[in-house]
C-alpha cells in the first residue's frame, strides 16, 4: 500500500469522523451515522499497518525503543492542541481548577491520556489518545504473535480477550477488544504481504466490485445498526468484526480503486491534516456550532471542515517555520541513540 492510498484513505476516515459526530441526529439519521464509525477502524488500521512495516525495519529486535519512539510522537503533535482544549475547558467550566489543584497528579494523568487508566474522568485529552497508548505498549506482543502463528493469530486473539474476565473500557469509545482484530488485520496485512499479492486486481476497476463493495457495506451498516442496541457488550455478535470488515472492505476498495484525479489528490491532501482535524474538530461541535447558533447540518458540517482545516494550516506554517518537526525527529535519535 503507498503513501498516497494511506494519505487518500485518512482522508477518507477524517470525513467520516466529522459526519459521525456531527450534533444532528434527527435530520441525517441515526443509522448512517452509526455506521461512520468506521473511521476508528480505518485510523486503526492504517496504524497497525505502518507500525509493522516500522517494526520489520528497524525495531524487531528493540521492541522497547519503538513502544517510546511512538509514544513520544505522539505526545509532541498532540500537545499543540491539548494545550488549547485544557484552555477551553477551564474558561468554560471554572470548577475544572479544584479538580487539578485537588491532586498534583490530576494535570500529568490528563496531559499524558492515562485517565483511563487510572480512573479519571476525560477532561481535555481523547479517549482514542488513551487507547492508542495501550495499543502502543501491546503491540510489539500482537507482532510477534502474528509472526509466530500467522492468521490463526486472530482467533488466538478473540479466545483471549473473552476469556479474560476484565474488559478494558473506555469512554466513548467502548472495549478495548471491539477493535483488536482490525488491529491484527492490519499487522497480517503487513507481515503477509496482502496488498502485494493482490496487485495484478489492482487495474481491474470492475463495475461488479464497485455496485458490490458499496451493497455490502449498505448491509454489514444497517446490521451493524438492527444489533447494537441488544449487543454492545458482545462485542463479537456486534461493533468489532462489523465494522472490521467494514474497514477492510473500504481499504481493499481504495486500493483496488483510487486514482490519481483531483479529487484523489484533494482528498490525499486532507488526509496530511487528518491529525490535526481529529484533535481540534470536538471544539466546533461542542461550543461553536451553539455559539455561531447553527442550526443547519450541512452547513455545520461545511464550516466545521473549513475551522479545522483553518487552523491545521496555521499550525503547519507555524511548524514549518520554525522547523518543529525536523527538531522533533533529531531530538528522538539523540534520545534513543539511533
Amino acid at each position: 500500500m503507498s503513501k498516497d492510498d494511506t494519505w487518500f484513505l485518512k482522508g477518507v476516515a477524517i470525513l467520516l469522523l466529522l459526519y459521525h459526530h456531527l450534533p444532528f441526529d434527527s435530520d441525517w439519521g441515526f443509522v448512517p451515522k452509526s455506521g461512520a464509525r468506521v473511521c476508528v477502524w480505518i485510523f486503526i488500521f492504517i496504524s497497525a499497518y505502518g507500525f509493522t512495516l516500522q517494526m520489520k525495519d528497524k525495531y524487531e529486535k528493540k521492541p522497547v525503543r519503538f513502544i517510546l519512539k511512538r509514544w513520544l510522537l505522539l505526545y509532541s503533535q498532540m500537545w499543540f492542541f491539548y494545550l488549547f482544549n485544557l484552555t477551553v475547558h477551564i474558561i468554560w467550566d471554572h470548577s475544572l481548577i479544584d479538580y487539578f489543584t485537588s491532586s498534583v497528579f490530576n494535570l500529568p494523568i490528563d496531559m499524558l491520556g492515562l485517565y483511563n487508566l487510572f480512573g479519571k474522568p476525560e477532561i481535555a485529552s481523547y479517549w482514542y489518545v488513551n487507547f492508542l497508548i495501550v495499543v502502543i505498549v501491546l503491540f510489539p506482543l500482537l507482532y510477534y504473535l502474528a509472526k509466530w502463528t500467522s492468521w490463526f493469530s486472530i482467533p488466538i486473539v478473540v479466545l483471549v480477550t473473552q476469556l479474560i474476565p476484565y474488559k478494558m473500557e473506555f469512554l466513548h469509545g467502548g472495549q478495548l477488544n471491539y477493535y483488536l482484530v482490525i488491529v491484527m488485520a492490519g499487522i497480517l496485512f503487513a507481515q503477509q504481504g496482502v496488498f502485494e499479492k493482490i496487485e495484478r486486481f489492482k487495474h481491474k476497476k470492475d463495475f461488479i466490485v464497485t455496485v458490490g463493495s458499496l451493497l455490502l457495506l449498505s448491509v454489514l451498516m444497517v446490521v451493524r445498526y438492527i444489533l447494537l442496541p441488544q449487543t454492545e457488550e458482545k462485542w463479537y455478535l456486534s461493533i468489532g468484526p462489523i465494522s472490521t470488515l467494514m474497514a477492510l472492505i473500504i481499504v481493499m476498495f481504495v486500493y483496488l480503486c483510487r486514482t490519481d484525479g483531483k479529487i484523489s489528490k484533494l482528498i490525499q491532501k486532507l488526509g496530511t491534516h487528518s491529525g490535526n482535524i481529529f484533535f481540534i474538530h470536538w471544539f466546533f461541535y461542542n461550543y461553536l456550532i451553539y455559539v455561531l447558533k447553527i442550526g443547519i447540518p450541512v452547513l455545520g458540517f461545511v464550516c466545521c471542515f473549513a475551522y479545522c482545516l483553518g487552523v491545521s494550516l496555521l499550525v503547519e506554517f507555524i511548524k514549518k517555520k520554525t522547523d518543529y518537526n525536523n527538531k522533533i525527529r533529531k531530538g528522538l535519535k539523540i534520545l534513543l541513540r539511533e
